[in-house]
């Protein structure tokens, strides 16, 4: 399961900064609206990535606030000190992955879980210009409202518990979305929360973006530049690690497999198979089982491997064990150094056991042949 990017920040309009929520309503969505406290028209209808808007309202909420400017007109003059929070505004990234009418009824039951059921107006525009990051902008009213418009301001909506439960709520319904149609999921937790050894990129945000789009560096962007670069480095350093980390494992398997098929440690297989005179041993072994031969006299290996075959029993047990050990060692493709002279070894044993084998047999008796019948010395005429 691959991760996708996830994108969702929350931001406060505020006169202290000099902003206005009509203005900022005006923005998102793509049109002209004037301010009635200020009289300034804000008109965006240049805006050309507006693909969808659309007003939800609570329960009880006057019908007129579905028309934008008379909600937001509303809202900035309910609010009289200089410094009044006027709206809370989210941007968020949409998943690629899904069509417009499902990003559509994403965010519409983003808003109504986390703001209309609780009392807020949410006024959201999707943007898409085609260059592959869809988003959504949702624009939240700070007051509680009844049928006579806005009252009072509920202070819990400003809590962090609140905006980490929206965080997570948004995860889970893009992942709710995702998973009829993709692999893709998002995760909502920091990198360090995850456990992930990686470290974050800055957000370039649309006036940084334009910049890069024309081919211009811009210091948001060098940064993240730096930052992608050394999260590869360290991509790689943890890649080698596991690398190293599963070869290790694999020869830990390994060595438990043989150990578990031959019965003793690997130290004792490698004892054995490693070494380079495979006939001394099986004479020594066969010695070591019959002390009534008289193999310690004897210097040459042919002859020793003679003599060893008189104990059938004995070779015919080795022999099977080798052949096993052969099976095995091929089909986990575990070969240890010397394999190839104890293979060897092993081919002159059956090679020197099938030409016994055939001087024990009988000779067949060759057919008798007719004679051929004598002359009389009597010609026909």
């Amino acid at each position: 399961m691959s991760i996708a990017i996830y994108h969702f920040s929350v931001k406060i309009v505020s006169r202290s900064a000099g902003a206005s929520c009509v203005a900022k309503a005006a923005y998102i969505a793509g049109e002209k609206i004037k301010n009635e406290r200020d009289r300034v028209t804000h008109d965006y209808r240049r805006k050309h990535e507006v693909v969808h808007k659309e007003i939800l309202l609570p329960a009880g909420a006057p019908e007129q606030f579905r028309e934008r400017a008379v909600l937001w007109n509303a809202a900035e003059k309910k609010e009289t000190r200089k410094n009044s929070q006027t709206a809370r505004s989210i941007d968020a990234a949409l998943p690629r992955e899904l069509s417009r009418d499902e990003q559509i009824d994403l965010v519409r039951n983003f808003v109504a879980q986390n703001f209309t059921s609780k009392g807020m107006c949410a006024d959201f525009t999707i943007h898409d210009k085609q260059d592959g990051n869809p988003h959504v902008h949702i624009l939240l009213t700070t007051r509680r409202v009844d049928a006579d418009g806005f009252t009072t301001k509920d202070r819990s909506w400003n809590d962090r518990a609140m905006l980490e439960q929206w965080r997570a709520s948004w995860a889970d319904w893009c992942n709710h979305k995702l998973y009829f149609v993709s692999d893709e999921r998002i995760d909502h937790r920091s990198y360090a929360d995850q456990g992930i050894d990686k470290i974050p990129t800055v957000h370039l945000g649309a006036g940084a973006c334009a910049i890069e789009k024309k081919g211009k560096k811009t210091d948001r962007g060098l940064l993240n530049l730096q930052i992608e670069i050394e999260n590869t480095s360290n991509a790689l350093t943890s890649m080698r690690q596991e690398m190293e980390n599963n070869r290790k494992f694999i020869s830990e398997q390994k060595e438990q497999h043989c150990q578990e098929y031959f019965g003793c440690s690997l130290s004792e297989i490698c004892h054995v198979i490693e070494k380079d005179d495979y006939i001394s041993y099986l004479a020594e072994e066969m010695r070591k089982r019959n002390e009534n031969t008289l193999l310690a006299k004897i210097d040459d290996d042919r002859t020793r491997m003679t003599i060893a075959k008189r104990n059938t029993e004995m070779l015919d047990k080795i022999m099977d064990e080798m052949h096993n050990a052969s099976v095995y060692v091929h089909e986990h493709k575990l070969y240890p150094s010397g394999w190839s002279n104890i293979m060897r070894t092993y081919n002159e044993l059956r090679q020197q056991e099938e030409q016994e084998k055939q001087k024990s047999e009988p000779t067949p008796a060759e057919p008798k042949k007719d004679k051929p019948a004598k002359s009389t010395g009597l010609r026909h005429h």
